[in-house]
């Protein structure tokens, strides 16, 4: 038997097996470099719709909600006044592109056991039946939209003495000062000049805030606030 010693062809196929590793080792980097990019992009839409969702947390507590307090007293100077229409006045210049849910006022002033009709339907996703929404324009692209709901306002049980049915059981949200002054602590004065502690309106708020012109540039946060 004779053994074929003839190995030409073998540089070739040598060769071949390295161009094709370098390949795959070239794809790859390709692929991480790809990938690294889309992260890196991916995490910049978020923090800016992050950012805008901060700031329009920063709105809804600190200024919506202490101007939909003076209702009450806009409400008594002018009858009939309508609650969205003051609140979007109150809101300025974000109130030409806001919408305010008649809930709100409901929401903002009882607790959740006592809310009622479609206010009373609640879920956790604040675009779904918001009861504030507004426009945040953006340094560069398209605008945001923030989205803002209430989902529950702590329920405060009291036991008075009535001079006229006795003991009984008083249900409230709080008793910070309504007109769109906030309490800072201490108390507050009830009719007849008796001091009470100040018991704070406390929500939790579901807010997120969206690219307008791509949902899927959005950012989710959760707000335990105290009025």
């Amino acid at each position: 038997m004779r053994c074929i010693g003839n190995e030409k062809g073998v540089a070739l196929v040598t060769s071949l097996m390295f161009t094709a590793l370098a390949l795959v080792i070239s794809m790859l980097l390709l692929y991480m470099v790809t990938s690294g990019i889309r992260s890196s992009a991916a995490l910049k839409r978020y923090r800016t719709a992050q950012d805008a969702t901060y700031g329009g947390t920063e709105i809804m507590v600190k200024d919506i909600i202490n101007a939909s307090f003076g209702f009450n007293d806009y409400s008594s100077a002018h009858p009939g006044a309508s609650y969205t229409a003051y609140l979007t006045t109150a809101m300025g210049s974000l109130g030409s592109n806001a919408t305010v849910s008649d809930c709100l006022k409901q929401r903002l002033t009882l607790p959740r056991s006592q809310w009622s009709g479609v206010c009373a339907n609640v879920n956790l996703n604040p675009k779904n039946g918001s009861d504030v929404s507004f426009q945040l324009n953006a340094t560069s692209g398209t605008p945001y939209r923030v989205y803002s709901k209430i989902i529950d306002t702590m329920e405060r049980n009291f036991l008075v003495l009535d001079p006229v049915v006795g003991q009984k059981t008083v249900v409230m949200a709080g008793n910070s000062d309504t007109s769109t002054v906030v309490l800072e602590g201490g108390s507050t004065t009830e009719g007849g000049g008796t001091t009470v502690p100040h018991y704070p309106y406390v929500y939790r708020i579901e807010i997120q805030g969206e690219r307008e012109q791509n949902p899927l540039e959005k950012a989710n946060i959760s707000v335990m606030y105290a009025y």
